[in-house]
């Protein structure tokens, strides 16, 4: 990632500039522009603006900025503004402090005849809208570079001005004006934004939008006057900060670099003073109703006449002033706290009567870290107090800790002026997944970490890094808008997600960020750690089991006294409690993949296989919806929570299955844990069932409802984000639920699962999304378990085996057509008796509705055809369909293990029920992995964290998968590629038209555990197009990588590398797959620019794009 950021200043050197070497080294920039001298006030011809302008428009640019880390008050992003040139010769561009901003920034300027070069920050003040940044003079090679002279003193009420920049996005644009007003208020942007303080601003009413901050405001001799800075939006008020203090900062940098391009900006050299205290121009009746006495203000009255006779004094060109300076409010904890008060007024500071902002800036510039003397009148008495001035860079955060994406600084000036708090807490200015997944949000104030007090930065980074990978602590903090009410949360330390925390602090020479790595403890799973974790928890389970025998005792006499039907219900309700598990499920950024529409999921899941080594939970997908992410099991029998894995994943129907490792349970709840048992019946309509489920309290919800569907076809609509959707599903549908949202179980009268009540959601509109609940039967669910439970119980399974389990699919969505309207499609009558008289309760037909792109079946089937038999034996529902195919997959399998074999599948439902007959589990050898989750696998240098989003090397991430021994090699992949070319075919009996036609159709594999590979480069994310995208119907003809996300303030963001593409080709070479791929970017050099060629997915329009690839600058 490219770092760079702005430079703070520290000060020693310049204490004695004089405002006289100022004002002649700007009129001598005047005369070097040879432009007629037009006084302010007199009519400016048209021809006087054009040859103004010829000097200008020249030396304007574009900077397009990207903030590559949420820092202080602006957010990771990336945009355009306008800079413009005031020294040539150095390079430096002036522009705003919110474009340069105070954190980690990549910079590009964009001059006139459209060259493109690199800039880094100079300096940005700690409190006035403005900032510098610079460029090399010999990378501009086709034009003849201009700069623009600044003049603070020629702005005056009623100048013409112009304002020259990149407004509401447009390259150039030039906005007329006139000043109105000298003298108005810092404009209030927010109480999170950054917001200027301290200081008069011009108005005028140029009406300058977005992407013009920066511009200057020139007037018809081309010189600037002011700085663009914002603008109300329902108005054409634009606000113009004033030059003088730029002028001072501009010489005091030129001074330091010297003379020539080839400067180097050594060390902070622009010494900033305040007090902490934010000041309001008030006019004089304003103040004698403060407390002035008019004797008092006949004084300060007399001093400003006198002032006015000295034009070289600070703020003299203003001197003709109308009140005086009003303390408004004091930052807690600085040296003005119990000094100074709100209402104050501000008569004389180091004896000098001061009336406004110039003046007290001059004098506490000149007198940081020393004491300064103030008179003020309070309430009408004299006040004399002395307040030592502070630095305002030592209050300015210039680091950042980095922890699993959350970032956290120290709480800069601006914002605890903004919320009245002492400045330097921990501040949290991004949540990330670290945060995030605990429920923190961003702009809360971080109090204490495992009990442990956090003052400051320093002192929470030594305490996560005293804390192992895998520890939960727990967070004291609270929210700057809800101060006075402090919140705990327990933070789950992970590290296998983003790497190490770091901590990144800005290099004030280089206008670079560099990082370190924060070294945390040893990972608890160690021997030492594991004993001591232990013996805690025995503990803690004595004294549990103390409190559950008075509680089951009291229990006991309790259901004593109840009612014997009554205790029938409590039989089955324990039964139930004991079966369900809330599953929650926690997807961090960098695996947000496969169109996930959310980071955070929960709901009901059920304990299907109970062993001593092995767990296994049955859950919706949209609960589960990808592999990848932290899985916490909460479990109803006993309060236990414990992490799970992902095993399996249906392309097609909306359940997953998910492991645990039952030794991870407490003794108590290992005893009182049970599995349920999957029911052999058929539901019908009309049957009693059991719903229950277990609210976010773990408090079991239960009522008994009659099934009014037993089979309803759900036809799922296509998101605008391709993700999973339930295809070929039927339903169960209650007459009575516990809302749209609320999943669950389906039982018998006996507790035997009947159905998974799970949860379904798709999209309603451009951004709504609609939630609602059916059932899955268990004959659904059944063989997948039975799969699973064969693969991982095996004697001679190894603990770290995984699994790979192949579903064949018809790669058709077929959808239900009644028969009725299938004889208007042509259907023979005779074929409409068969149907019916096959399946009378259905009376339907399946219709294709679409193929998967790029398959056999789309070579060979039509939209609109319509299915009759499969293999000879005819078909009206999806289930006829998955047991034929799961019976021809299953005998393809068998015969690549028994080569002397002929695969003959069985049609017959029966023969494929008794192929995937159940085989004795046993009890199961292969206990839970370490971890399961993301492997990341970097190449040399620093890829974590920074580089997924800035950096231009790839980081690979497998998901549940074993390390591949080399970096580029993906053996799933090419096993995937294998398994799909030696699925079978199958004969298909379709009506085209209204002729019957035979076709014969290869079947499709998809992996049991959906993409299993992202590989992170530039801040974009590429995997391999999962099975939603292929369903839509379309891929190009190199369709083997697909852009799935990108991240703010990366350089996919920065160059519009967006999701939903397919990357076809790579500088001018085609690009197949993955491993194609990562060859061919690990041969990119660093700092250069990548030709992309992309397919969008919704309008199939090709575009060529550019990157620009950057390294971290920390190495």
């Amino acid at each position: 990632m490219s770092t760079e950021g702005a430079a703070s200043n520290m000060p020693e050197r310049a204490k004695t500039h004089s405002m006289d070497a100022m004002e002649h080294g700007i009129r001598v920039a005047s005369r070097d522009l040879e432009l007629p001298a037009v006084e302010s006030g007199s009519h400016a011809t048209t021809a006087c603006w054009r040859k103004a302008l010829d000097n200008v428009v020249p030396a304007c640019v574009v900077l397009k900025v990207t903030q590559t880390r949420s820092f202080d008050t602006e957010v990771a992003s990336s945009s355009y503004a306008t800079g413009f040139v005031v020294d040539k010769a150095r390079g430096i561009i002036l522009t705003n402090r919110h474009v340069v901003t105070p954190g980690p920034v990549t910079a590009e300027a964009i001059f006139l005849d459209r060259e493109e070069v690199p800039v880094l920050p100079v300096y940005y003040d700690p409190v006035h809208d403005f900032g510098f940044m610079r460029f090399n003079p010999s990378m501009v090679q086709f034009m003849t570079l201009h700069e623009v002279p600044l003049a603070p003193q020629a702005a005056a009420v009623g100048l013409e001005v112009r304002v020259v920049g990149n407004d509401s996005g447009e390259k150039i644009s030039i906005l007329a004006g006139t000043l109105a007003r000298l003298d108005r208020d810092a404009p209030f942007y927010g109480r999170k934004q950054y917001n200027d303080f301290n200081t008069f601003y011009l108005q005028a009413g140029s009406g300058s939008k977005g992407g013009s901050s920066g511009s200057p405001v020139v007037d018809c001799n081309g010189q600037a006057v002011a700085l663009n800075a914002g603008g109300k939006d329902k108005a054409s008020s634009a606000f113009y900060l004033p030059l003088d203090r730029i002028v001072r900062a501009l010489h005091l940098i030129q001074e330091a670099a010297g003379q020539g391009p080839a400067w180097f900006w050594g060390a902070s050299q622009i010494p900033r003073g305040d007090l902490q205290t934010t000041f309001l121009f008030k006019g004089f009746d304003e103040a004698r109703r403060l407390g002035l006495n008019r004797d008092t203000e006949a004084h300060v009255r007399a001093a400003l006449t006198a002032d006015a006779t000295r034009p070289s004094a600070p703020g003299a060109a203003n001197s003709a002033s109308t009140g005086m300076l009003v303390v408004d409010s004091i930052v807690p904890g600085s040296h003005a706290e119990h000094l100074l008060e709100p209402g104050d007024v501000v008569i004389k500071v180091e004896g000098r009567v001061v009336t406004h902002f110039l003046t007290l800036e001059h004098i506490l510039d000149s007198a940081v870290n020393r004491t300064v003397v103030l008179d003020v009148e309070r309430g009408g008495q004299p006040v004399h107090v002395g307040v030592q001035v502070q630095d305002l860079h030592a209050v300015t955060p210039a680091s950042f800790l980095e922890a699993s994406g959350s970032v956290i600084h120290g709480l800069s000036y601006q914002q605890a002026r903004n919320s009245r708090m002492a400045g330097g807490q921990v501040y949290l200015a991004e949540a990330g997944y670290l945060m995030g997944q605990a429920g923190v949000p961003k702009h809360s104030v971080l109090i204490s970490l495992a009990t442990i007090p956090t003052p400051d930065v320093a002192t929470f980074a030594r305490v996560l890094a005293s804390l192992p990978s895998g520890a939960r602590p727990v967070l004291q903090y609270f929210i700057l808008t809800d101060r006075h009410r402090k919140k705990n949360a327990v933070l789950h330390l992970d590290h296998s997600w983003y790497g190490q925390p770091k901590m990144w602090t800005r290099d004030d020479s280089s206008g670079c960020w560099t990082s370190q790595q924060i070294l945390s403890a040893p990972p608890s799973d160690s021997p030492a750690a594991q004993c001591r974790q232990n013996a805690q928890l025995e503990q803690q389970q004595e004294l549990v089991s103390r409190a559950v025998v008075q509680a089951e005792a009291q229990h006991r006499t309790t259901a004593a006294e109840a009612a014997a039907p009554v205790a029938g219900d409590a039989v089955l309700d324990e039964l139930l409690r004991r079966s369900l598990v809330l599953v929650e499920v926690e997807v961090p950024h960098v695996a947000l993949m496969d169109g996930v529409h959310a980071k955070s999921f929960a709901g009901n899941g059920v304990i299907v296989h109970s062993s001593e080594d092995l767990g296994l939970i049955v859950v919706d997908r949209s609960t589960v919806p990808v592999n990848g992410g932290n899985i916490t099991l909460s479990f109803g029998a006993y309060p236990n929570e414990i992490a799970g894995r992902v095993r399996f994943l249906h392309p097609l129907h909306n359940f997953a299955i998910v492991s645990y490792n039952p030794r991870s349970l407490s003794c108590q709840a290992q005893q009182q844990v049970q599995a349920m048992q999957l029911s052999s019946a058929a539901v019908k309509q009309g049957d009693k069932v059991q719903l229950s489920g277990l609210t976010q309290e773990l408090r079991l919800m239960k009522r008994t409802s009659t099934v009014t569907t037993a089979s309803h076809a759900i036809r799922a609509s296509v998101p605008s984000v391709p993700r999973f959707r339930p295809v070929h599903e039927e339903v169960i549908e209650l007459d009575h639920d516990f809302g749209d949202t609320f999943s669950g179980v389906l039982t018998d009268s006996e507790g035997h699962m009947t159905a998974l009540w799970a949860n379904f959601n798709e999209q309603a509109g451009s951004d709504d999304m609609e939630e609602y609940c059916r059932g899955i039967p268990a004959s659904v669910i059944k063989p997948w378990l039975q799969q699973v439970c064969n693969t991982l119980c095996p004697a001679d399974a190894a603990p770290e085996k995984p699994i790979s389990i192949r579903v064949g699919t018809l790669d058709a969505e077929l959808e239900p057509l009644v028969l009725s309207k299938a004889l208007q499609h042509g259907l023979d009558p005779c074929w409409v008796t068969r149907l019916a008289k096959l399946d009378p309760q259905r009376r339907q037909v399946l219709r294709v509705r679409s193929c998967v792109a790029r398959s056999h079946a789309a070579q060979v089937l039509k939209d609109g055809d319509l299915v009759l038999a499969v293999n000879g034996q005819p078909i009206t529902s999806y289930g006829h369909v998955e047991s034929i195919v799961a019976a021809c997959s299953l005998a393809a399998q068998l015969c690549r293990h028994q080569p002397g074999q002929p695969p003959v599948p069985d049609t017959d439902s029966n023969a494929a029920s008794a192929m995937r007959a159940e085989l004795p589990c046993g009890k199961c050898s292969n206990s839970q992995p370490a971890e399961g989750k993301i492997e990341q696998l970097f190449e040399a240098g620093d890829l974590s964290g920074t580089s997924q989003q800035q950096g231009h090397s790839p980081m690979l991430i497998k998901a549940a998968r074993p390390a591949s021994s080399e970096l580029g090699c993906s053996p799933l992949l090419v096993e995937s590629q294998q398994n799909a070319a030696a699925m079978p075919r199958v004969s298909v009996t379709i009506c085209r038209g209204s002729a019957i036609e035979e076709v014969e159709v290869q079947l499709g594999s998809e992996d049991g555990l959906g993409t299993c590979r992202l590989i992170h480069w530039c801040g974009a994310m590429f995997q391999a197009p999962h099975r939603p995208v292929r369903e839509l119907g379309f891929a190009p003809e190199q369709a083997g990588v697909y852009v799935s996300r990108w991240h703010h303030g990366s350089p996919a963001h920065r160059y519009n590398l967006y999701a939903l593409h397919w990357l076809t080709e790579l500088n001018g070479q085609p690009v197949p797959d993955l491993d194609t791929f990562v060859t061919m970017i690990r041969s990119l050099p660093d700092k250069s620019f990548a030709r992309l060629k992309l397919c969008q997915l919704e309008t199939t329009k090709t575009k060529v794009s550019t990157l620009h690839l950057f390294m971290s600058q920390s190495t």
